[in-house]
């Protein structure tokens, strides 16, 4: 549409410089304007457009009678709009390739927003011209509120095509704020060009994020009657039957992916959540690493794959996969975390600690980042930094359950009881379900060596509570419920959760003696042990459990008394962090 514009307004051009009136003597910038339709016949390159702006500019600026007024600013609309288009094109070529843009890209995209704003503000009622505004405007790159409103003005357009229309709604969804918005404007697409494909399957995607796999599973059918071979609309259809647990319906589907299109990474990607999710770990590697050897430089798939190492136990190998993933796209926070949780998960907590420090600079905002590296000082004995941690997390959200419960670990670890409590009853306030607050402060209130903060019955309560939403399995919180009843002097329950406790813990290390675990889990395992043993004894000479941290390392006490006299932590499994 906007070519033909420019046909017309070149050959209105041509009559007029053939006509040779007295009335173009008359116009200062008739001259300028001469060179401008000239110029902009054989156009050819970028520097032939500017030219003709550049003419078409000093003409108007020179002065023109209203008739040739009139031309120059078609002409100089219809040269912006197309310099616009040859701006934008690169852009959207180069970041197909790369998406994570270089600066000459973000110039690039600037130069092509400038152009194309200039000549809608000249000339409101371009419709092709909105729609690619729009299209620069999309996140990450752009501004979602300048697009919405590009997108508006085509919606409003009583001249603009059913097709039109249908593509800014469609462009327009996700970058709405309601959910109720998005799928209006995903239904009136479809309404608009039943006959598109990629309209259904944009619904079909809302619906899957909805967790509505009925209805995504019926609208990918209907993309698929449309476009029966395109290989990623199988991959949506198999990654909605995933989401059903269909596994043999979605792996048929993958599969139909790859004979569509053999050199396609995704299908093996998506086979390997498949066989990830059904616990076969070894399947799911082999088809990742097959992925990664089609798309070396996939962002998501070395993600997913250092998962999978890390499950199948090769830490080193999942390290790996999460420094590529970090050179691959720096800025994101989640691949940062994951090294920290893999460094950590490998004993080298200081090493995660360092990590996160590092990033400091420009994250010492990050909310993840600081809830990470406070959890972490906690476990490496930093209190006070930890402490600093939870102040900054909790002086923009004083509700933020995560930094209270590790400012009250922290709190523990500095022997700090009266703070320590309030933050648990802080948490406990915000979500009462939480077993890990339940035990902590119930341990807290059945083992503090000061008197006004013990509460033996209201221990019991919590402990009980802990252990029901863990279904009595889990051996440190039935440790703290031992401990509960040892405080009311209830030594009989006392020593039946301890040595339930005992039994529990016996039988984890003695399964973890037949499997290829880590020399400090095994560790680990035979120290608590050891350590709910010495407990049971204690409760059979009817003695309680006392216990505070002064921010030392543990150490393990011959008697829960003597916790009390030196300071160190008894029992520090009872407390968990996380």
């Amino acid at each position: 549409m906007i070519r033909t514009q420019w046909k017309m307004v070149v050959g209105l051009g041509l009559l007029l410089v053939g006509a040779g009136t007295t009335a173009f003597a008359e116009n200062e910038g008739q001259e300028e304007l001469d060179k401008a339709t000239q110029l902009k016949v054989t156009a050819e390159s970028l520097n032939d457009l500017n030219e003709v702006i550049d003419h078409a500019d000093t003409a108007l600026e020179k002065g023109l009678d209203a008739e040739n007024k009139e031309y120059a600013e078609n002409l100089l609309v219809s040269t912006l709009v197309q310099r616009g288009q040859l701006f934008a094109a690169n852009v959207f070529n180069v970041r197909a390739q790369d998406p994570q843009p270089g600066l000459r890209i973000m110039q690039l995209r600037q130069f092509a927003i400038s152009d194309l704003q200039r000549a809608v503000g000249m000339k409101n009622d371009l419709i092709e011209a909105h729609l690619l505004l729009a299209k620069l405007q999309l996140p990450p790159m752009g501004d979602a509120s300048a697009a919405r409103r590009s997108l508006g003005q085509v919606i409003r357009m009583e001249k603009a095509t059913p097709e039109q229309k249908a593509e800014a709604y469609a462009l327009r969804a996700p970058i709405q704020k309601e959910d109720s918005d998005r799928l209006s404007d995903l239904d009136k697409a479809i309404e608009l060009q039943p006959e598109r494909a990629e309209y259904w399957r944009q619904r079909s995607e809302y619906f899957y994020g909805a967790k509505s796999f009925d209805k995504a599973l019926a609208d990918i059918d209907q993309s698929l009657k449309l476009e029966p071979d395109h290989a990623s609309l199988h991959e949506v259809r198999g990654m909605i039957l995933l989401g059903q647990e269909k596994f043999n319906e979605a792996l048929g589907s993958f599969d139909r992916a790859s004979e569509l299109e053999p050199l396609s990474a995704k299908p093996y990607e998506r086979r390997g959540e498949l066989f990830r999710k059904q616990g076969d770990e070894k399947k799911a590697l082999e088809q990742l690493s097959k992925a990664l050897d089609l798309s070396p430089n996939n962002f998501a798939t070395r993600i997913i794959r250092a998962s999978v190492y890390y499950e199948l136990k090769e830490p080193e190998k999942a390290l790996a996969d999460i420094e590529e993933a970090i050179k691959l796209q720096p800025a994101f926070v989640h691949p940062h975390l994951m090294k920290a949780e893999l460094l950590a998960a490998d004993g080298r907590v200081d090493d995660a600690i360092r990590h996160l420090e590092s990033l400091m600079p420009a994250a010492a905002d990050n909310d993840e980042i600081l809830l990470r590296l406070g959890t972490f000082y906690v476990v490496a004995h930093k209190s006070e930094k930890a402490i600093k941690v939870a102040d900054k997390l909790l002086s923009k959200d004083a509700d933020n359950l995560a930094a209270l419960r590790f400012r009250a670990d922290a709190y523990l670890g500095l022997g700090k009881h009266a703070e320590a409590i309030a933050d648990f009853e802080k948490a406990l306030a915000l979500d009462d379900s939480d077993e890990g607050v339940l035990n902590n402060l119930a341990w807290v209130l059945a083992t503090s060596p000061d008197d006004k903060a013990r509460d033996g019955k209201r221990a019991i309560e919590l402990a009980t509570k802990a252990a029901e939403a863990t279904k009595y399995e889990t051996p440190h919180i039935l440790s703290t419920l031992g401990a509960a009843y040892a405080e009311t002097g209830d030594f009989e329950n006392a020593k039946k959760w301890a040595e339930k406790a005992v039994e529990l813990a016996q039988r984890e290390h003695d399964d973890a003696q037949g499997k290829p675990e880590e020399k400090q889990t095994l560790d680990r395992l035979k120290t608590d042990l050891e350590q709910l043993s010495k407990e049971l004894e204690n409760y059979q000479q009817e003695k309680p459990t006392r216990e505070r941290q002064t921010g030392g390392e543990p150490t393990q006490p011959s008697e829960p008394e003597d916790a009390a006299k030196n300071g160190q932590l008894s029992q520090p499994l009872h407390v968990r962090v996380g």
